[in-house]
């Protein structure tokens, strides 16, 4: 079993320029090709995917999403806090680029139910929220305590991969 965790990755990160997202405007932002695709098929062959990419697209969360080669060791997937402006919350997923195809898929899944987590809850506004929220919610996998998962994105995950294995 492959094990994903939430990286909270406390980095000052630039803000998008826009004051915010206006309402129609994608609120996932595929930062690439393959990115693009493995978001396109999970919303085209899993239910559950597609279910978490429209709760995002009605939240006040824009998620950039992002094949990254240099997350630490053992980290499969992420989620960093990016910043905030008045009526849009910015997150970044990171997904590693060395997985296959559906494990990204569904990796990509279990980081979408992260962002609706936050999207959940709007008193998150800071990497220090982001933080609190996982304490409450979540629990620590790793010793530093800046690694979380939640039960509901596991399930998320699995939930994603069975449903590929099905449509294929």
């Amino acid at each position: 079993m492959v094990r994903v965790t939430l990286v909270l990755l406390l980095l000052a990160l630039p803000v998008p320029r826009a004051a915010s997202a206006p309402v129609g405007i994608p609120r996932l932002r595929p930062q690439s090709d393959r990115m693009r695709a493995w978001l396109a098929y999970g919303r085209e062959r899993s239910p559950s995917l597609a279910g978490l990419a429209d709760r995002i697209e009605h939240s006040d969360v824009v998620a950039y999403l992002e094949v990254q080669r240099t997350l630490a060791p053992g980290v499969q997937a992420g989620v960093s806090w990016i910043g905030t402006v008045p009526g849009t919350r910015y997150l970044r997923i990171s997904i590693r680029p060395d997985l296959r195809f559906t494990d990204a898929v569904a990796m990509l899944a279990h980081e979408l139910q992260h962002v609706v987590e936050v999207a959940d809850h709007p008193d998150v506004q800071s990497p220090e929220g982001l933080t609190a929220l996982y304490r409450r919610i979540g629990h620590s996998t790793s010793r530093s305590g800046l690694a979380w998962d939640t039960e509901a994105a596991l399930r998320a995950g699995t939930q994603t991969r069975s449903e590929l294995s099905i449509s294929a």
